[in-house]
């Protein structure tokens, strides 16, 4: 199991709270290293503090605002990670800390580049945007469309998750992120299933054959207690049945798409956009290999 070394991204909104709900579990169910990270972002002072309020906060100049409130923000982001090691050391688990000061997704890409998952709050669908979420919903989306390796988007809470569901095409990136999720459903206990997406119109011919040969894939379930095949629009339908099954939905970066499209292909993105559901997405980059100490690779593909 690739998972043995995780970044948890932290802002201390609600839900990178929820992210760290699944750290926890992921950890202790895996026995995974777990390193915290909160950015401290110089951007977010412009956000809050206009330098020509300075007078009316108390500050005799604008220079001396933007200081004040850049040690307040970072004292918060202390704080938040003293927070979350009291809370690993209640749970009997290990953390390491980091605080980095930067662009938010620049430093959580270049932190992420050194673990093999991570995870990452999201704001989820209906959600309003607003300042303090600096780190969640467009830069979860952003950190899944640039990270090397896996990303879990938690956006519902862990105790509504109680299967994987893997959203399957065949293509090299589901395959392995197929034989991930079996993995990590028999680690953790949870149930696996997978789905195949007919678009309407279409004939499930093809999906079959794509199912069938999809049996050398699994080594601890059976295909047939796995699969199914469901007509619909892609994204909505994985949306939907992922949000009626209660799944943590399982996706490679590309499928569904050519593989040279652009970013992570329409099914990917307007999954990570607008889920309801928590995500792993999975690049091509890992699917096909997976690290084996100091930066080693080896092939991680099935026969189909």
């Amino acid at each position: 199991m690739p998972f043995r070394n995780m970044l948890l991204a932290l802002d201390g909104s609600e839900y990178s709270q929820r992210a760290a709900e699944y750290a926890f579990w992921l950890s202790s169910e895996l026995d995974a290293e777990l390193t915290a990270q909160h950015v401290v972002d110089p951007r977010l002072v412009d956000l809050f503090v206009a330098p020509e309020f300075g007078e009316e906060l108390g500050f005799g100049q604008a220079v001396d605002t933007e200081e004040k409130v850049f040690k307040a923000i970072k004292r918060i982001g202390k704080v938040i990670l003293e927070l979350i090691e009291k809370e690993a050391e209640k749970r009997g688990l290990e953390i390491t800390s980091q605080l980095e000061v930067g662009h938010v997704v620049d430093e959580i890409i270049k932190e992420a580049d050194k673990h093999d998952l991570t995870i990452i709050g999201h704001r989820g669908k209906g959600h309003k945007m607003s300042p303090t979420n600096l780190m969640t919903g467009s830069v979860a989306e952003r950190v899944v469309y640039s990270a090397r390796d896996p990303v879990l988007v938690a956006v519902n809470p862990l105790d509504e998750c109680e299967q994987f569901l893997v959203a399957y095409d065949g293509s090299e990136a589901s395959k392995g992120a197929l034989l991930a999720a079996e993995q990590l459903a028999k680690e953790t206990h949870k149930s696996l299933k997978a789905l195949t997406v007919v678009a309407e119109g279409e004939k499930t011919s093809e999906a079959e054959l794509v199912v069938e040969q999809s049996e050398t894939c699994l080594k601890e379930f059976h295909r047939s207690d796995v699969f199914s095949i469901v007509k619909g629009p892609h994204a909505k339908t994985l949306m939907d049945q992922a949000y009626e099954t209660n799944s943590i939905l399982v996706m490679g970066a590309y499928g569904f798409n050519k593989f040279e499209d652009m970013v992570l292909g329409n099914t990917a993105s307007q999954v990570v956009k607008q889920t309801r559901t928590s995500v792993l997405v999975f690049r091509p980059h890992f699917v096909s290999q997976k690290k084996t100490g100091a930066g080693k690779k080896e092939a991680t593909r099935c026969e189909s």
